[in-house]
């Protein structure tokens, strides 16, 4: 559930990327098919939904794609009225700032749908964890749709059985 403010924390993300890992690690193969046709199914229904939501609202899309939360999400369902490099441009824009204002940077390698390669540096000690999850947050929520991101100059990067939400739909766009 979401707070009454419409408002999605990081707790909700961790929580939905914890049950994707546990239904990735069910030993039935025929559970782990069954959990991943009933959320591209749900996915599929929610992006008609919206679909159908902004063509009866046509003056308030810019206005609702204002909105974090649902902007995050028509990107994810490929309904935002910006493209990618927009919305990509923005995530970077924000991260600058923050980053600058604390002594960091980033800086972009490769950007595309495909994959998404940034480098951070930082003079922290251990500011590589908190500066991974603060980019991976933004980036996913500017560009969900991307295949892969890379972030240099931090200590962790994802293992192997990290799969963003968005890969979830992957099966459905194809």
């Amino acid at each position: 559930m979401t707070p009454a403010d419409g408002s999605f924390s990081n707790e909700s993300i961790a929580r939905i990327d914890e049950l994707v890992r546990q239904v990735e690690a069910l030993p039935d193969r025929t559970a782990r098919a069954l959990a991943v046709d009933l959320v591209q199914a749900v996915m599929s229904l929610h992006g008609a939904a919206l679909s159908r939501v902004l063509e009866l609202a046509p003056e308030a899309v810019e206005r609702i794609a204002d909105d974090e939360l649902v902007s995050s999400v028509l990107a994810l369902h490929d309904l935002h009225p910006d493209d990618f490099n927009t919305r990509f441009a923005h995530a970077i824009d924000k991260l600058q700032r923050f980053f600058d204002s604390r002594g960091a940077g980033i800086e972009v390698l490769d950007a595309g749908p495909a994959e998404v390669r940034l480098r951070f540096t930082g003079t922290r000690p251990g500011a590589g964890d908190a500066a991974r999850l603060a980019i991976e947050s933004a980036i996913y929520e500017a560009v969900p749709e991307i295949g892969s991101l890379v972030v240099e100059g931090t200590e962790e990067e994802h293992g192997p059985g990290f799969v963003p939400l968005a890969s979830l739909l992957a099966t459905e766009r194809a």
